[in-house]
């Protein structure tokens, strides 16, 4: 390590200074430079390139270091563009370049607060500065049982940007925390380069020119189009971009190109792709999109090459395109089909990032622009809700805990734009009303998983009626509640999907909360029958048959047939009681999401909806099955069969417009057409009641 005798001089001149001017390399890029001796500048020397200070055959001279300490420090006037470190021996030293930095690179503002580390005070204050938009560098939260100790840390030096600088990897002070109940926060920022080699792992045959190759497919002239119609018809129901950074303000619904030309390729792609089913809302789309089939598939792929890549250095873009590829149209066959598992695992790796990037803590106190703040706040809600949607759909257990976050409900606070003078009024609602009531639906939805779905409480419940029905009480209680906080625009029985200058007001938020019952009286109908014993096992070498010979004479001598069908758990004899009005409401529940489709119009089904919807459909089928196969009457299976036909018709009616019920008929054809009883053990009321209405239906 060199001596303070040893080191020379080192001379900073400002890329704007007249009287120290600059190397041409450092005044093109807008950097300080940094020359030592009044030689040759550091940047130049690590780049290998020509300096107009001298040749790069320059000596390169010693860093000034302090004589105060025995290790490097990381000069605070440094730009943090070049930084030194040093090996043990005092004649050799490294340099390891960081990519350029321009604007909004914190490192480069240190110029300032010189000295700040040799003070002993702590900063008087502390800047808000945005985390998302380091240019290459990338920060992950530092979790309260992380290698590096929040606790110790809330000891550090800060300077009054709340950085303490290390070799390529620094420390970030959220700001604003801890507060009374909240935990220290801390990020840690380090540099991309230093993740290149893991990018090359998870990277698809290397593109060249990406963001010219976008511009092809979609030219930023319909590429401003795009963006302005996903604010119109995505982002009521999907808020995960920030209108302020997309200049969006009440009297200026087009973006700048500057602006798409400044957007991340894999955000843009996915949000023109996400906006390409609406491109009929506007004139000059529509007639674009007649002559030639929009390139939705390549911006699709494109989003997934770059998400996979992205994935190690990830910023608020990388989950901002990943919920959107959640929401990717399927077409065609894939329609039919049953999500893959690659669904619900890309569903974990953006809850991954997002618990990397500290999306799980209330961000409100920290040191961070207005924008970011809303913006992390609203992506941190579309995810919680994606987890939890999913996990009830898909019977899968959730990936978010609900011990391990903290983020506040959304408010209209949320949904406001960086303008001066705008005012969240009633007309704006659309802007985050809607979503609002949907986050808190989604805790519902939470809530239904954990009480009746999760394993326990299944296990628990499955059998257990008094049980079953005082939770579901609890949790339609929740429901009506929730239904009575919507605004009168929004409920149900209003009809006012369609607003008056056509902009589809999704009906998908009611068809949530209808499918929220559909599960509770679904969990009610699993203990009001026994399950039949299983069969017995055998080894695949024994052959069965002679013992299942003497085991079926047996059964048949001892007990009744319809015992191996389902048979009631619970005293159905009663018309008034508990058993029978639990199923009247089941049977209620049935016809108004029946009714609720039915009556949809196109405009409603041209709106935007949840992928997961389309599981939706399919559960609502398999639950008007269940109706009939465990209707304890001829008459409760005769309303269940007519209710199931119609449902069916409205179905095959209603997919005309949309793909969505492609799957939910596809259950269903799949069962009738080799007929009910071919599938299932039925009571003989229950094939009475099929045989019945099989001519009229």
């Amino acid at each position: 390590m060199a001596s303070p005798s040893q080191s020379s001089q080192k001379y900073t001149r400002p890329y704007r200074s007249k009287r120290h001017p600059p190397c041409d390399q450092c005044r093109r890029k807008k950097l300080r430079c940094d020359a030592l001796g009044g030689g040759i500048c550091q940047r130049c020397q690590a780049a290998g390139i020509h300096c107009s200070f001298g040749g790069p055959e320059s000596t390169m001279m010693d860093v000034e270091l302090s004589a105060s300490s025995d290790v490097t420090p990381i000069d605070a006037q440094q730009d943090n563009a070049i930084i030194v470190a040093h090996d043990p021996t005092p004649s050799q030293e490294h340099v390891f370049p960081i990519e350029p930095s321009i604007e909004s690179h914190p490192f480069e503002s240190l110029e300032s607060i010189s000295g700040q580390f040799q003070s002993p005070g702590r900063p008087t204050g502390q800047t808000i500065q945005t985390l998302d938009q380091l240019k290459g560098f990338t920060s992950q939260v530092i979790g309260a049982s992380g290698e590096s100790d929040p606790w110790l840390l809330r000891h550090g030096r800060f300077d009054n940007l709340g950085f303490i600088l290390s070799h390529q990897v620094h420390f970030r002070n959220a700001g604003g925390v801890p507060l009374e109940e909240k935990i220290p926060v801390h990020f840690l920022v380090a540099a991309d380069q230093l993740y290149d080699s893991t990018k090359e792992q998870t990277r698809f045959p290397k593109r060249e020119h990406l963001r010219e190759e976008l511009d092809a497919l979609v030219p930023l002239e319909y590429g401003q189009r795009l963006v302005a119609l996903f604010a119109k018809f995505v982002f009521p129901n999907l808020p995960v971009i920030s209108r302020s950074q997309f200049g969006f303000t009440a009297s200026r619904s087009l973006p700048e190109q500057d602006t798409l030309r400044n957007t991340p390729v894999h955000l843009l792609a996915a949000i023109y792709a996400s906006a390409q089913p609406f491109a009929k809302f506007d004139e000059y789309l529509c007639l674009i999109n007649a002559y030639s089939e929009p390139p939705s598939d390549q911006l699709w792929r494109m989003v997934l090459e770059l998400l996979l890549e992205e994935i190690h250095t990830p910023h608020l873009s990388v989950l901002q395109a990943g919920l959107l590829y959640l929401h990717k149209p399927t077409k065609g066959s894939q329609s039919a089909l049953a999500d893959s598992p690659f669904v619900w695992s890309l569903v974990g790796l953006l809850v991954g990032v997002a618990t990397s990037l500290g999306l799980t803590l209330e961000c409100r106190p920290m040191g961070l622009p207005a924008w970011e703040k809303r913006l992390r706040r609203r992506l941190w809600w579309a995810l919680y809700a994606e987890d939890k949607w999913r996990s009830l759909l898909l019977g899968r257990p959730p990936y978010i805990r609900n011990d391990e976050w903290d983020v506040t409900n959304l408010d209209d606070e949320d949904f406001r734009r960086d303008e001066i003078g705008f005012l969240f009024t009633p007309d704006a609602m659309s802007d985050g009303v809607q979503f609002q009531h949907y986050s808190r639906l989604s805790r519902i939805a939470d809530d239904v998983q954990h009480s009746l779905f999760s394993l326990r409480a299944a296990q628990r419940l499955s059998s257990n009626f008094p049980d079953s029905l005082n939770t579901a009480r609890s949790l339609l209680q929740k429901l009506k509640e929730w239904y009575s906080y919507l605004p009168p625009p929004l409920k149900l029985q209003t009809r006012l999907f369609t607003t008056v200058d056509g902009t589809p007001q999704s009906p998908c938020l009611h068809f949530a909360y209808i499918l929220l019952e559909v599960f509770i009286f679904r969990s009610l109908l699993r203990p009001m029958v026994r399950s039949a014993t299983p069969p017995p096992l055998f080894e695949e070498t024994e052959d069965p048959k002679p013992f299942m010979n003497i085991v079926d004479d047996y059964i048949s001598q001892i007990i009744e047939a319809e015992e191996v069908e389902p048979v009631p758990a619970i005293d159905m004899s009663d018309e008034n009681g508990t058993g029978n009005a639990v199923l009247k409401a089941a049977e209620n529940c049935a016809a108004t999401m029946l009714r609720l489709v039915m009556r949809m119009a196109c405009s409603d089904l041209a709106g935007f909806w949840y992928s997961w919807s389309r599981v939706g459909f399919a559960t609502v089928s398999s639950f008007m099955m269940l109706l009939i196969v465990q209707a304890p009457s001829k008459d409760h299976a005769i309303r269940a069969r007519r209710m199931l036909h119609m449902w069916k018709q409205a179905l095959r009616s209603q997919s005309q417009g949309t793909e969505l019920m492609n799957l939910a008929l596809v259950r269903l054809d799949g069962i009738d057409w080799t007929g009910l009883s071919r599938n299932f053990y039925l009571p003989k009321h229950v094939e009475e009641a099929l045989n019945d209405t099989l001519d009229g239906n």
